[in-house]
């Protein structure tokens, strides 16, 4: 099945250039761009439900998030829970 749409020559113009400069035709452009639409909807759809899963929401939030310091606080991450876990057992804690 197939449709035909009216559209006015200065936007075909403007599809057509759009459309050449990637290598595509005009169709191809604009199937293109429904499939970006579509998962930016879905996307959107997904954080209006929020996150399910701590990994659900960190997703794409790798390497942004900023202790306000200038420590770097993922250094020696084992030895420093080592530790603490080891101070604690000597106090009793554990």
């Amino acid at each position: 099945m197939s449709q035909t749409l009216k559209i006015p020559d200065t936007l075909y113009t403007a599809l057509k250039e759009a459309a050449e400069a990637r290598g595509l035709t005009p169709v191809a452009w604009i199937a293109a761009h429904l499939q970006h639409a579509e998962s930016e909807t879905e996307s959107q759809a997904k954080q209006a439900s929020g996150p399910r899963t701590l990994a659900d929401l960190f997703t794409g939030r790798v390497g942004r998030i900023r202790s306000g310091g200038r420590e770097q606080l993922s250094e020696e991450c084992g030895a420093k829970f080592t530790d603490y876990l080891e101070e604690k057992r000597k106090a009793g804690h554990l």
